[in-house]
């Protein structure tokens, strides 16, 4: 989804002690606990703190909504730490690899570690991507370094965010898929554009403070049955595959009908003007609420862990993550 930043900016306690603390930026030094692999063309993870943090085709749509100010004396609030670093892997460090021979079916690497789609044969891996950056986040807290604690932190938020996102969860609806071996490219296509809409007018609406929207994130509850960040990812992904259904018509009613076979769908600033200014979205919005209500809950229950940080981690990372094939 677009808007990663701005969904956990409006899940912080911006009132709370330890989400001012200023921490101190220190280099990566994880070589021996973070297996990868990453896209080696984007893997030097250097400090983003203060600068322009995504990509382009997501800057597009973008609008400030909160100070992003550069470090001062080599220091920086937690606050500012998770919001610029729950975009992170969306930078690129996921791309252009090969980790499974299943992912051509998803598109990419890219989507092999932000999807996770249940067909006979699990394709993707993000729920354990949650896993895996949560306790590199755990050994960096027990070593000390609380700026990487939190960014390690603020990727696992990026990645349970992703577990939650509906287009994430399934390639569409029922039908969708039983059609797909039949009529792959327009499948793909069609798959593509539905997803590819909700990602983004979901981060147009977020960016721009959207007042549904951020009221559904802000009256959200952590729940106390949710403490582990295997189980917040399983949760996150059953409840957004339930909405697949209705979001798929929802934004057909939004779209047209035309929208199935549009070719290359890019989703613009204008374009999403145009559709906020002259249709009716009320549907849309509605299962777009429930959605980011239930992901708040979840990493809100996330961030409370926070404080549980000094338990002592299981140190040992495996690269299942990155790299299993397989259900």
């Amino acid at each position: 989804m677009d808007g990663h930043d701005a969904l956990t900016y409006y899940c912080l306690d911006l009132e709370s002690d330890y989400i001012n603390e200023s921490v101190e930026i220190t280099p990566y030094s994880y070589a021996g606990d973070d297996p990868g692999p990453y896209n080696l063309a984007r893997s030097a993870f250097e400090d983003y703190l203060g600068e322009q943090y995504m990509v382009d085709s997501d800057h597009e749509l973008y609008r400030p909504f909160f100070d992003n100010c550069k470090p001062a004396d080599g220091r920086a609030p937690v606050w500012q730490i998770l919001t610029v670093y729950s975009y992170e892997p969306d930078f690129g460090m996921d791309g252009k690899m090969v980790l499974s021979p299943l992912q051509r079916l998803m598109g990419s690497s890219q989507a092999w570690r932000h999807e996770e789609f249940h067909m006979g044969l699990r394709f993707g891996r993000v729920t354990e991507m949650v896993e895996y950056f949560d306790r590199l986040s755990r050994i960096a807290f027990q070593r000390g370094d609380r700026y990487w604690g939190f960014r390690f932190m603020a990727r696992a938020v990026h990645y349970l965010q992703d577990s939650g996102t509906p287009y994430h969860t399934s390639p569409g609806t029922a039908r969708d898929i039983l059609k797909i071996p039949f009529a792959y490219r327009r499948q793909f296509r069609k798959i593509s554009n539905y997803h590819k809409f909700h990602d983004r007018y979901t981060g147009y609406r977020l960016w721009r403070g959207y007042a549904p929207f951020l009221k559904a994130i802000w009256s959200a509850v952590p729940s106390p049955g949710f403490n582990d960040p295997r189980r917040l990812a399983i949760e996150a992904r059953n409840r957004g595959l339930k909405l697949v259904k209705d979001l798929q018509s929802s934004i057909r009613a939004v779209a047209g009908d035309e929208f199935d076979t549009i070719d290359g769908f890019k989703g613009d600033r204008a374009y999403f003007d145009k559709i906020s200014r002259e249709r009716d979205t009320k549907e849309l919005d509605s299962i777009t609420v429930r959605f980011l209500s239930g992901m708040a809950e979840l990493v809100k229950s996330y961030l409370k862990t926070i404080h549980s940080l000094n338990s002592k981690p299981s140190l040992k990372i495996s690269r299942q993550a990155f790299t299993t094939v397989g259900s």
